[in-house]
This record gives structure tokens, sequence and C-alpha cells, in this order.
């Protein structure tokens, strides 16, 4: 099975298939069957066509799980998987987002969400600047000429396609990957900027102090908030001849950037142009792409009080948070064990005998919930580790498993040769332990929190996974 969790556009592969709910019960199993992949939303078997939405899984994963768009989920494993073998259990709400894969073996395997993003595009009654009128997005056709921002002047560029798609909002996922559209209220960029409320998907980009930020960065809860009144919506993007900074609602923004997912829009009307794939980069962008906390917070603040000078109300509750990481251990003989001893950045907890493998459970948050939207790390981060070592019988040796495997359960990326941080729930296998021994096992914590308190996890919460 070629690259999971970069589902093939095109290709014929021979996959295991089955359904799952959203308990984890697997049914429909389906050995060896013919796949193919029609393009990056849909899938054929035997001539019945699967269209999903969301994947899990992470590049060489054996198994995949993808969502059908209606609270339910399609696997795909390699051929020589046996899924019996196998219990599935659904973690894919909130911001510790993962699907967790126990083998009968004790094998653990987490698969992560792999958050393709929803494209950059504008909400119908989005009103673009045409050779100094206004149209309506949805009203814009092929040869239109729209203004676009040059050099510090207004010059206008021909509309080359204009694509349009739907967004279907998954209620379980966090606010930011649901599928929600970004509001932005009248003049919450400046006086008449925009000029009436503005709606974008999260990825769309602002063209701000010479730079594109993604909405999703600005979003305070007052002026610039996720609109969860759209559940079911359609969205268009335009693009240029050259990828170009548009006007949009007065407010200077950019036209479509073609990075390879043309497949998932359709073009309604006459078609005038034939519109092909480019795969292009931000590289061949109008500005550069700026996601950098120095240069995006600054941005946030601004307009932050802005909207606290007029008195605009908060649309969603403020983030309550904690720094007590609640750090623990459960073993696989059963056993919940505390620390009996933490240090500045240390905690020591005492193993029983025949204790072989851990989970490490802690508190989870995402940077981007806990400190801010201006923090471009969407990942769920539980505790940073460094050192692990395991003393018995005055023998004391070093753990390096979470540093040397990259696809270790509930770790995250390997960043450093010297750290890495868990998601909350991760494994550690002990090596072999010395008969009859106690052991003390002894964890440098580098950095932890801090964690919203809606995601604060109970004992029983966490070892769900």
């Amino acid at each position: 099975m070629t690259a999971t969790s970069n589902i093939p556009s095109s290709g014929q592969n021979t996959l295991n298939f089955a359904t799952i709910d959203s308990s984890g019960k697997v049914s429909n199993t389906k050995n060896s069957v013919s796949v193919v992949f029609n393009d990056s939303t849909h899938f054929t078997i035997n001539g019945t066509k699967y269209t999903y939405d969301f994947t899990w899984g992470s590049a060489g994963s054996k198994q995949i799980i993808l969502g059908d768009g209606h609270g339910g989920y399609f696997l795909l494993t390699d051929a020589d998987i046996n899924i019996s073998n196998y219990t599935y259990v659904n973690n894919s709400y909130g911001s510790n987002n993962h699907w967790q894969v126990n083998g009968n073996d004790g094998t653990s395997t987490s698969l992560a969400f792999n958050n393709r993003g929803f494209d950059p595009c504008f909400l119908a009654g989005t009103e673009i600047s045409v050779n100094g009128s206004l149209c309506k997005v949805e009203n814009l056709t092929i040869g239109d000429k729209i203004d676009t921002l040059v050099n510090g002047k207004i010059e206008q560029k021909t509309v080359s396609w204009v694509g349009k798609s739907t967004c279907v909002a998954n209620l379980l996922l966090s606010v930011d990957q649901a599928g929600y559209p970004v509001r932005i209220l009248k003049d919450a960029l400046a006086t008449g900027v925009p000029f009436k409320d503005m709606l974008i998907t999260p990825e769309h980009c602002l063209f701000l102090d010479g730079c594109f930020v993604p909405a999703r960065m600005l979003v305070n809860g007052q002026s610039i908030f996720y609109d969860q009144s759209f559940t079911h919506y359609d969205y268009y993007h335009v693009e240029t001849e050259d990828h170009a900074i548009i006007i949009a609602d007065g407010v200077l923004t950019e036209s479509y950037l073609d990075t390879g997912n043309r497949h998932k829009f359709r073009q309604d009307g006459d078609v005038l142009s034939i519109a092909r794939g480019r795969n292009l980069t931000w590289d061949d962008a109008a500005a550069p792409l700026n996601v950098s906390r120095a240069f995006v917070e600054p941005l946030f603040q601004k307009l932050s009080l802005r909207a606290e000078e007029k008195s605009v109300p908060f649309q969603t509750a403020a983030a309550v948070l904690t720094h007590d990481n609640d750090l623990h251990l459960k073993s696989d003989t059963g056993h919940t064990l505390y620390p009996i001893r933490k240090g500045k950045n240390s905690s020591v907890f005492m193993l029983p005998e025949g204790v072989e493998t851990v989970h490490i459970i802690s508190n989870v948050s995402r940077p981007c919930d806990a400190i801010g939207p201006f923090v471009d790390d969407r990942r769920a981060l539980g505790v940073l580790v460094g050192n692990i070592t395991l003393c018995e019988q005055n023998a004391t040796r070093t753990i390096t498993s979470h540093l040397d495997d990259e696809n270790l359960a509930g770790w995250n990326n390997v960043e450093s040769s010297a750290m890495r941080w868990t998601s909350g729930n991760a494994y550690l296998a002990l090596g072999d332990r010395k008969q009859g021994a106690i052991g003390f096992l002894t964890l440098q914590i580098l950095a932890s929190g801090p964690y919203l308190v809606r995601n604060t996890v109970s004992e029983d919460a966490a070892l769900r996974a």
C-alpha cells in the first residue's frame, strides 16, 4: 500500500476494506479487493463509488481510516493485514484527534488526523471589485476584469477560472478543523474594511503589512470568529492569469493559488477556458506567506484591541487555562502510577515487579488554542520528554526509544535528538526487566502546558486510547 496518508488521486491498488462505526465496531470486511482512487475525495470498489472527507494515518502506515462524511468511517489496509486481529478506538474528536489501532499481539499504533486543511475560498455574497464596480463572487465569469494591487497601484487582471465546491462541517472536530467559515465583522480591520461582514474559509489569506496571513490566525472571538451557524455551504474561488492581490468586501486578499486541489471544484455555466492543475507553491504567489508568531501576533493584538475599543461583544467564551500537567503512568498490568517524587524538571515513578510497558498520560492542548491562534502549531501536545532512565537493583540504564522510533504510538514528530513531545498518551517499552525487582523510572520533563481546562483528561478518558 503506497503512501497511505497521501491518498492517490488516481491509480489502482489491491487493499483490504471495511467500514467502522463511531464506536469502533468493524463490519463489511472485504479482503484483497481492487480499489481505484478517482480523486482525493472518492474511490471505487467493484463499481461502487465511495466518498470520503477526512483521513487518519501517517506516511508509511499499513492502515488508514477515512471519514464517510456522515459520522461513519472506511478502513483501508495493506492486503497482508488481518483486520480481525485489531481493535479500533475512536478518538477523532477534540484537539487530540486520532484513532488508536490495538493489535491482539499487544502492539498499539496511533493514526493521527491528516489535516488536509480547507480550501482558501469565499462564501456566496462576497463582493469582488471589478473594474471599479462590485460583483458577487458567484456571478463572476471567465473573462471579467477584476481589480488587483500591483506595486501599490490598482491594475485589472482577467479571470481565467471560477471554481465552486461544497463544505459540510464535521461537528465532531475542533472548531478550526470542522469546516466552519470565518466571519470578519464590518470595520474589523479598519473603518470600512471590510465594508460589510465578510465570510471566508479559515485558510483564506488576507494581505496585511506586505504579507499573506491565513484568517484562522487572526480569530479573536470578537470581531473575527468562526460562524458555527454555517454547517453546509457552497464556496467559490477566483483565479487570475497569475496569483494576485484582489479586493473582496473592501479587504485586500488573495486570488486562487492552484496548489493541486483544482479537482475538488466544479465550474458552473459555459466553459470558456480549460483549466488544468498547475501545482503551484507559495514561491509563485503575489506576496509572501507569513505565519511566524513574530509577524502575526502584533497583527492579532492590534485587531483585538480595536475590537475592545469598539466594545464588540465576545462570540465565544474566554479560554480557561491550567498549568497542571496531571502526569501519571498506566502500566500493562493495570496499575495507575503517580510520581513518588517531583523535581524542577523531573518526575520519578516506582514500577512494580512485572511491568514491561507503560503509557505516559497527561493533559493535552494545542498551542494555537492554549497560547493563541497566532501560533501556527496545531499539534496536540502533552509533555516534552527528554532523558528517560530506569533504575533497578542498583543498576541504571537509559531508554531512548522515544527519540529513535519515529512511529512510536502517542508521540509527536521527532524534532530533536534530545527531546520529544507526547500527544497525551505515549507508549513506552521498558525493555528487559530484572526478575523480582522494583524499578524507579525517571522522566525528564522539559516543558508542559498551558492546557485548556476543557481539554484536561481524567484517567479513564485518557486511557481510552
